[in-house]
């Protein structure tokens, strides 16, 4: 019974065993083997993630962050549960914190429509580490930015740098690094629903926008730009190849 309940309703009885349950939009995860680090996306931290005193459980006590945030983990061995019984990984998180410039910044709307500061990252959905580069690649799914951006994170020397802008209201996934495929790296990324243009946007961009994606792209029997219905696929290539 504890193992069927264990995969058929994984959540609820994590939960029944006392496992926290209150993380919020949590997105993609990435591990990095040999600071035994584990990296979680939560795109938005709000409801269950707040304070709420009188509630059943109250684990997590942090202030809310419409911008989200990529959590680290400190993974160990030699820890106990709960019951005070001993846990057989040497992956059990010891502690959660977020590295400030993984931490999104809320602010009040620029020129172009952002809600959280385009210098950070802001409601991170895809996560890989590389090993090799000591570099964790985080993708947006994002409201507030208005263009989703791809970054890439060096974990030593805790520099956060821009590697790719896609298109406005697009969401940038399948991310994914190769450290070296015949002497060369690459860096694979996609988009998705581009002109779903977020509600914040400059309106008078928004409907230049939207009127050039009709144009170029023309409308289906719903009225609806077919450029919201196009995705581009690619890599950045021609990296050395990191040893």
């Amino acid at each position: 019974m504890e193992k069927a309940a264990a995969f058929l309703e994984t959540r609820r009885y994590a939960a029944y065993l006392g496992a926290t349950t209150e993380f919020t939009k949590g997105e993609g995860v990435a591990f990095n083997e040999k600071d035994k680090k584990m990296y979680y996306a939560v795109s938005y931290i709000q409801t269950s993630m707040l304070a709420k005193d009188g509630g059943p459980v109250d684990d997590i006590r942090v202030k809310g962050n419409n911008a989200g945030a990529t959590y680290t983990f400190d993974l160990a061995s030699g820890q106990k549960d709960t019951q005070g019984g001993a846990i057989n990984s040497a992956y059990v998180a010891t502690k959660a914190y977020v590295e400030p410039m993984l931490l999104g910044k809320p602010m009040t709307a620029d020129a172009n429509g952002n809600t959280a500061d385009v210098n950070f990252t802001a409601n991170t959905d895809n996560l890989f580490y590389s090993e090799k580069m000591r570099t964790l690649f985080v993708g947006e799914d994002s409201g507030t930015h208005v263009n989703n951006y791809i970054w890439a994170y060096n974990v030593d020397s805790k520099k956060l740098s821009r590697v790719l802008s896609v298109a406005a209201g697009a969401e940038a996934t399948g991310l994914q690094i190769v450290d070296d495929m015949n002497g060369y790296a690459y860096i694979m990324a996609n988009n998705q629903h581009q002109g779903d243009w977020i509600s914040s946007q400059n309106k008078d961009l928004t409907a230049r926008l939207d009127t050039l994606a009709k144009n170029t792209f023309g409308i289906n029997n719903r009225g609806i730009s077919n450029y919201r219905l196009t995705a581009h696929v690619g890599y950045i290539g021609g990296m050395p190849a990191v040893k």
